[in-house]
């Protein structure tokens, strides 16, 4: 029996974050991240950065700052994009993604909502642009693949992922029948200096660090990694007797086989 419960190198959970603004905080949570070898996609709007007060983040060190991780757009203003014409909106995307890109040198391809806010304009306009997934602020609370990339929503804020995290790690450990699970985690870097915070960088440490524990079963990585990853899945080819399977795409698939991983491997095929 064939089992779509694998991600890359056959691990069976991925682990993903998503943090927004590009604030100065970034540069310390990227650091803390790399800490625990985790990936995180860092979604910046343009108007927040090469300001001339200090720790302002510089168009000039994001491809360093942010090497290893993903940048995408959280339009270049951070309006409530809803509220505006959709020529509006794809101006706000479209700058955004243009800057970004002439930073990095490579092409970005998703966001996140400004204030968790969009319409059915919003969705278009972003398709015209070039954007193939978003992140709203609705979380879950579930470790499941999302249900529409256009409007992604993640399993928590991680002022909330005390709960989550540990039933992320008692399924590796306890439940491995539940393979496939995701967990998406989101917020904002500055939120870790606020006073009252839930989660502040020793608490953020501490649990990053629960979660290394278990990396031999995570497979970490970006929104654009989880997307494109779970896409390439759906395109694989089955002979109508349910023997053959082909992978027409560029990326290496993992499926489960009788209880094992298994490979199969671009544009190769298995033959059970």
């Amino acid at each position: 029996m064939v089992l779509f419960d694998r991600y890359k190198d056959g691990k069976q959970y991925a682990l993903t974050f998503s943090y927004d603004d590009g604030c100065r905080q970034d540069r310390r949570l990227v650091e803390l991240f790399n800490k625990y070898g985790f990936k995180a996609t860092f979604n910046l709007f343009t108007n927040n950065l090469n300001h001339e007060d200090p720790g302002s983040i510089q168009g000039s060190e994001l491809a360093e700052l942010y090497k290893g991780h993903e940048i995408a757009c959280h339009a270049y203003h951070h309006p409530h994009l809803e509220r505006m014409t959709i020529s509006a909106q794809y101006e706000e995307i479209i700058k955004d993604k243009e800057y970004l890109e002439s930073c990095v040198g490579y092409i970005i391809r998703g966001m996140a909502f400004p204030f968790g806010t969009w319409n059915d304009d919003t969705l278009t306009a972003m398709k015209t642009a070039g954007i193939e997934y978003s992140r709203t602020v609705n979380s879950t609370g579930k470790l499941t693949i999302p249900e529409s990339y256009a409007t992604w929503a993640p399993t928590c804020h991680h002022s909330e992922s005390e709960g989550p995290i540990r039933q992320f790690i008692y399924n590796i450990e306890k439940a491995p029948w539940r393979a496939g699970g995701l967990l998406y985690i989101w917020g904002h870097s500055y939120e870790f200096d606020q006073k009252d915070a839930v989660v502040n960088w020793e608490e953020m440490d501490r649990r990053l660090a629960m979660l290394a524990e278990h990396k031999d079963n995570i497979w970490s990585c970006t929104n654009v990694e989880v997307m494109d990853y779970l896409n390439a899945v759906k395109q694989l080819k089955t002979s109508a007797n349910g023997k053959i399977y082909y992978n027409p795409t560029l990326i290496d698939i993992w499926v489960t086989v009788d209880g094992q991983p298994v490979c199969i491997k671009s544009g190769s095929s298995l033959t059970l």
